[in-house]
């Protein structure tokens, strides 16, 4: 009994250490987003103008996310969880002491390695130390955690910006890592898969930052480019991309397992989980400038608004273990899809009080279940020591399409007339298009997800 209580004390300690290395990530990325108008301000530029402080932050984090499997299964998923922790609170000082709106981009492009290794290695050293019965449930904790970092970024964001400054955004998250370092360090066993041997897949890893670099850039452009350009750039990338996959199913032991999709449930929750992602990233850089541009809101005040968003994402992240459960993870998947589109719907129909508070509670909902069901649904359909791979996979996808949904609305916000009514036309356009996106995704949950197979 003594033992198994010290493996349970052992197992919640290596919890809230990795909860706390993916804490700082989801707050850091939401507490910028509610932030971005005071940092615009700050160096004489447009809200729109630093939608690369996110963008390029996520290209980087997207690409590592599917090198960081490969690399922690290949040579310790403790080691480089630790480094990505050491990157990420390295270049946070940086950030805070940029001068310029473009030595901010570059830093947070730096950053986003940092985020890359971090975030799946932290579910993949947590699912190698759980054992099949309770990866489900470890895995909805792990993602509560990281949800209270997306619940209470905003909140935290509009507080630091506005009373301090914003560059205390990145100064905060240095403290956070360096406790999660030292957590990992003492508790966390080193794990790696025994079977994978071979060179690191340097020419998908190239492919990958091209193809999702130049898809970003060449949507982001339509406003500005002549058609040809921004066409060639667009189909340049999805090019690479394509090529990217047909090298991926050649190889024996590829950064993104392309094969995976090949079962259906797994496609499912990708897919999912995707749309899931795009529909939330869609709602909170919509209703950023929403409550600031168009509503006048101040920093803190936009912050202290999406409590509405966090309270209910927190408390849902934290009831969802018990949830899974009683109701598997497929049900939970539609279900948070269909609050998604539910409350995405509100925000497009009304910009009145009530309406926002009502739109973005219950989208938080669906927020949360859809971020992390997909995840706990998608990791469990795999042996254990191909949950590196199979995390870095699935969150890839899930970032990847995050960040071009925030491309999408920015290139949408551009293309309407540069006053507060046409930027409006462009958000409330932009909640719409998340709604689609959150609806899609629950015919697609019901197609391709299949209860029995849980």
């Amino acid at each position: 009994m003594a033992e198994q209580g010290k493996s349970r004390q052992h197992g919640m300690l290596l919890l809230i250490a990795a909860g706390l290395a993916q804490f700082i990530i989801t707050a850091d990325w939401w507490s910028v987003s509610v932030a971005l108008p005071l940092m615009a301000d700050d160096f004489h530029v447009r809200p729109i103008d630093l939608q690369w402080v996110l963008t390029g932050y996520v290209l980087t984090f997207c690409a590592f996310l599917g090198i960081a499997g490969p690399l922690g299964d290949r040579y310790g998923r403790k080691r480089f969880l630790l480094v990505g922790i050491v990157i990420f609170a390295g270049v946070s000082i940086w950030t805070a002491l940029s001068t310029s709106a473009l030595m901010v981009i570059v830093a947070r492009i730096v950053q986003g390695i940092g985020a890359g290794l971090l975030f799946p290695l932290a579910t993949a050293v947590v699912s190698d130390a759980s054992s099949k019965d309770q990866l489900g449930r470890n895995i909805a904790i792990l993602t509560g955690i990281a949800m209270l970092g997306a619940a209470m970024g905003p909140v935290l964001g509009g507080f630091l910006a506005e009373v301090l400054s914003w560059r205390w955004i990145f100064y905060a998250n240095v403290p956070v890592c360096a406790i999660a370092f030292f957590m990992v360090f003492f508790i966390a066993s080193e794990s790696k898969d025994p079977a994978k041997s071979g060179r690191l897949d340097v020419g998908g890893i190239i492919l990958l930052i091209l193809g999702i670099s130049a898809l970003s850039v060449g949507i982001d452009r339509i406003p500005h480019w002549q058609p040809w350009a921004w066409i060639a750039m667009t189909s340049g990338g999805i090019l690479l991309l394509v090529i990217f996959i047909f090298l991926e199913l050649k190889l024996s032991f590829p950064i993104i397992d392309v094969r995976l999709f090949k079962n259906r449930q797994y496609l499912g929750y990708s897919i999912g989980g995707l749309l899931g992602n795009s529909a939330w990233c869609g709602l909170v850089f919509g209703a950023t400038l929403q409550l600031q541009i168009v509503l006048g809101y101040d920093v803190l005040s936009a912050g202290l608004f999406f409590l509405f968003q966090s309270v209910s994402v927190a408390v849902t992240s934290f009831i969802s273990p018990m949830l899974e459960r009683r109701m598997g993870t497929v049900v939970l998947t539609r279900a948070g899809l269909a609050f998604q589109a539910l409350g995405l719907g509100l925000l497009f129909v009304t910009d009145q009080f009530i309406g926002l508070a009502v739109g973005m509670s219950i989208a938080g909902v669906g927020c949360a279940l859809a971020w992390s069901m997909p995840q706990a649904g998608a990791i469990k359909l795999l042996p254990h020591e191909k949950v590196g791979l199979a995390s870095g996979t699935i969150l890839t996808l899930m970032i990847m399409s995050g960040n071009t949904m925030i491309v999408l609305i920015a290139m949408l916000i551009d293309l309407y007339p540069k006053t507060v009514e046409g930027e409006a036309a462009g958000i409330r356009l932009g909640f719409l298009l998340s709604a689609v996106a959150a609806l899609v995704g629950v015919f697609l949950a019901l197609g391709l997800l299949r209860r029995h197979s849980e």
